[in-house]
């Protein structure tokens, strides 16, 4: 006699049960549990008593906490169990415990909609793929998805995947290539009406036909992205002036022509990352207005023709700009014999600048002096593998002495990273730090408060004197309030991200570098 798995008993209970107690209360579910435990010691047959205590089994199971459990609070909790790195498989996880969780996670769109990649499939494979693709799309409707097309791009072909994805286009709220955008899925988009589209990355090929004209209709577009290789751009309808995030990355020799052409039809830009290179002598252009743009970031590349009668600094206007950062490595080997003379003026145009951070910069010690004089709102001050910044003068110009207000007086977020190493540097750097931190106390009982901010973080990471660090701890012995000094070890302390210290509130922290990057 084949005998019935237990578990088979339980299933076809819970479903019978199910429908039997659905307008019960959990205190006649209670009575009937009792009524079948007592009728279980009276049966003679082993297989009606599996019967009935899968019977026992399905209605605890339905009173149990999980059962009862709103079902808006559960797809809460699933919500919380799914990472955005790992959000594919962790939704198939919950989806696959049993059939209840499974109905409320397909559901509940939100647990779907999380960036997803598409790969592209092998000849094979393609069926399989683009089954899984269309139901995990059919899952996250109607809510908009962000979607990451991934993979080299001569194998991102047109394919049944490719097309599941294409479908619901109207449904994408971001687009992003990690490879080259093939150029018939770059038609393709053109044609499809992006309704929902906020952000879009783009790649422009060498190869490129400038007679193609490229319309876009993406009424909420607002973050646009361009990889430029071609020095002859398609014709690109975009609503130019509804972006407020841009990224401009141009790789051809007319790239800064073709940078200032399109941010120029982009007036109401609150952020921009722009990588270009220096115009040509003599090349003039006229100064357009970026009203609105409060944190810009640039990359200066080098370019065999260059000069610098034509600085990205010169040509814009940009009167609320908050944030701004120069990254000069790119200009490689030249960079010594090479000094940004548009720089300070450009800040004496933007006196608003709170943040200000330079990479790789050739600015001698005086040269940034001046440059700072013209940031009076200065609060946050960053300084990377600028190896000619820094001396004793300038450390000297933010000591804060009797009461007489020092250089950026309002700075208070300071970074200095791979410093080369200065003779005599220990003693200023620790006289300035230390004249311009005090305790809460001391700060509450002073009828006069300080003309400065204090230091909330202060990072140095580079070639200052051994001895600096035994100057501070001087100073904390003798009751200075500056604390949490922190001296992290030599070895990996390069490959630790700044935000890690970013919790370190009125900390003085020092990093110690092994060796000289250029050595």
């Amino acid at each position: 006699m084949t005998v019935t798995p237990f578990s088979v008993h339980v299933r076809a209970a819970v479903i019978e049960q199910t429908e039997r107690t659905r307008s019960r209360s959990k205190a006649d579910i209670e009575r009937l549990i009792e009524e079948s435990e007592s009728k279980i010691t009276s049966l003679e047959s082993l297989e009606l008593c599996d019967r009935e205590r899968a019977r026992v089994a399905a209605l605890r199971y339905l009173i149990s906490p999980i059962c009862t459990f709103p079902v808006e609070l559960l797809a809460e909790i699933f919500g919380l169990a799914i990472h955005d790195d790992t959000h594919i498989k962790d939704a198939f996880r919950v989806s696959q415990v049993c059939s209840d969780w499974r109905r409320v996670a397909h559901g509940t769109p939100e647990l779907w909609n999380r960036n997803f990649c598409v790969y592209p499939p092998s000849i094979d494979s393609d069926e399989f793929c683009a089954g899984g693709l269309k139901d995990w799309l059919a899952r996250s409707a109607p809510l908009p998805v962000p979607i990451t097309w991934c993979g080299r791009a001569r194998k991102i072909i047109s394919c049944r995947s490719s097309e599941e994805v294409l479908r619901v286009a109207s449904r994408w709220r971001s687009l992003d290539f990690e490879c080259t955008s093939p150029r018939w899925l770059v038609s393709r988009l053109a044609e499809c009406q992006l309704e929902n589209l906020e952000a879009l990355a783009l790649t422009i090929p060498s190869t490129t036909d400038p007679s193609i004209v490229l319309a876009f209709t993406v009424p909420r577009l607002r973050k646009l992205s361009l990889l430029i290789h071609s020095d002859v751009l398609p014709i690109l309808v975009m609503p130019w002036a509804q972006l407020v995030d841009l990224t401009l990355d141009c790789r051809v020799h007319r790239q800064l022509d073709i940078t200032f052409d399109l941010l120029a039809q982009c007036p109401n830009l609150v952020r921009a990352s722009v990588s270009t290179g220096l115009g040509l002598p003599g090349a003039a252009r006229d100064v357009f207005a970026l009203n609105h743009l409060r944190s810009v970031r640039v990359f200066i590349r080098y370019s065999a023709s260059a000069g610098h009668s034509a600085s990205f600094l010169d040509c814009v206007s940009v009167p609320v700009l908050e944030q701004l950062c120069l990254n000069y490595r790119d200009l490689g080997l030249n960079i010594s014999d090479w000094t940004d003379t548009h720089f300070p003026a450009f800040l004496l145009r933007t006196p608003t600048i709170t943040a200000l951070e330079l990479q790789y910069s050739a600015l001698t010690p005086d040269e940034l002096r001046v440059a700072l004089h013209h940031t009076p709102c200065l609060e946050r001050l960053t300084l990377r593998y600028c190896t000619r910044c820094v001396d004793d003068t300038l450390i000297d110009a933010l000591h804060y002495k009797g009461g007489l207000t020092p250089l950026v007086p309002h700075l208070h977020h300071l970074v200095l990273e791979l410093m080369l190493p200065v003779s005599g540097l220990a003693d200023i750097m620790a006289s300035m730090i230390a004249s311009r931190w005090w305790t809460d106390t001391e700060l509450a009982s002073n009828p006069d408060p300080p003309a400065v901010a204090r230091w909330t973080i202060v990072c140095l990471e580079g070639y200052l004197e051994s001895r600096f660090v035994d100057i501070i701890a001087g100073l904390q012995r003798k009751g200075n309030e500056i604390e949490g000094l922190t001296q992290y070890p030599v070895q990996g302390c390069l490959t630790k991200s700044l935000a890690e210290f970013g919790c370190l509130l009125a900390n003085i922290i020092v990093i110690p570098s092994p060796a000289h990057p250029y050595a």
